[in-house]
């Protein structure tokens, strides 16, 4: 004997009831500029296959006498902007197995979201200023840290969140970051801080009014320091190599004993900078004790002798750095 459902036993029942139910049209929103898909009002990045099969499932509705249920979505094209999905439902009703067939029609609607909207808009809240102490920033400082804006930003648009670059425009002395997001563009300040050290400084100049508030766009500048990583720094009579920086701290070389020094950014200021890698240059080692090596000078082409910072053995050929007559061996084969 089976269970019976209104007089019916559960595979009569079924036929006569729809157990699921979806409406024959619905509308699928996507940013025509980005590819971004709108679900409740909220734009999430999704590939175009799940983000339809996404909408198909939230819009069908299943019935609770139906148990253990799987559903399968299958789409094809109709057109431009129109797909047919087949929509089958299986389940056990009173243990009974059953299967349901329907069809929806879905329309893609073409609508720019708010990202796109803003950015075609020319929207921004902040600007993000990089400059440099004595010194414009380097091509490859500007590309680094413009890449690391961006990679912060892919990270963030993962999360759904919609920060973008308005606009890159070079400057006397650095550049400007057009920025969408303050929040993001004050991190971003004290990100690259932490990395490069140097000065920051915050300025807001107002820039309308809002639901009956004063808005602001804010200038979020970053000043590199005068010197960088890589740099050769003088103080007296030492040579120091700027081997990195850490947390905005330099991390030098003394390269009259190797030695490895940690300085504050404060400190720095009292180092002058006299060059960078290409004052480092690859010499022919002509002999050597422990102590001393031989080298063959080579602007000159005469022999030198070069004290050893540390007891090491050398190659046929090592690094130098000439400063001031001085010759120094230079503790890194590879920079």
């Amino acid at each position: 004997t089976t269970e019976a459902s209104y007089g019916m036993c559960p595979r009569c029942y079924a036929k006569k009831v729809k157990l699921a139910r979806i409406p024959p049209r619905v509308h699928l929103v996507i940013c025509p500029n980005c590819g971004v898909v709108k679900h409740k009002n909220i734009w999430k990045e999704e590939t175009f296959d799940k983000a339809i099969k996404t909408l198909v499932e939230n819009t069908l509705s299943i019935s609770s006498e139906l148990t253990e249920k799987t559903v399968s979505i299958s789409c094809k094209s109709k057109g431009k902007n129109l797909y047919l999905c087949n929509v089958t439902v299986t389940g056990l009703l009173k243990n009974h197995e059953v299967t349901e067939q329907h069809s929806v029609e879905v329309v893609i609607d073409k609508q720019l979201c708010r990202r796109c909207s803003r950015k075609a808009g020319h929207y921004f809240e902040a600007i993000l200023q990089i400059r440099a102490e004595k010194r414009e920033p380097t091509d490859k400082e500007i590309q680094s840290i413009v890449t690391e804006v961006k990679e912060n930003i892919t990270e963030l648009e993962k999360q759904g969140k919609q920060v973008f670059i308005t606009e890159i425009v070079p400057v006397k002395g650095g550049v400007d970051l057009y920025m969408s997001d303050k929040g993001f563009t004050q991190k971003m300040m004290q990100m690259l801080h932490y990395r490069f050290g140097g000065k920051t400084k915050i300025t807001a100049k107002q820039s309308g009014m809002k639901d009956g508030k004063q808005q602001y766009r804010m200038t979020y500048l970053v000043r590199l320091p005068h010197y960088q990583k890589g740099d050769l720094l003088a103080q007296n009579e030492q040579l120091f190599y700027l081997k990195s920086i850490e947390r905005g701290k330099p991390q030098l070389v003394d390269l009259s004993n190797w030695d490895e020094v940690s300085f504050e950014p404060k400190a720095m200021g009292y180092l002058t900078v006299v060059g960078g890698h290409t004052m480092i240059k690859e010499a022919v080692v002509v002999s050597q004790t422990s102590d001393e090596a031989q080298i063959l000078d080579p602007d000159t082409l005469y022999t030198r002798d070069v004290k050893k910072p540390k007891q090491v053995t050398l190659g046929k050929t090592t690094r130098i750095v000439k400063w001031r007559d001085r010759i120094y061996l230079f503790p890194y084969e590879n920079l």
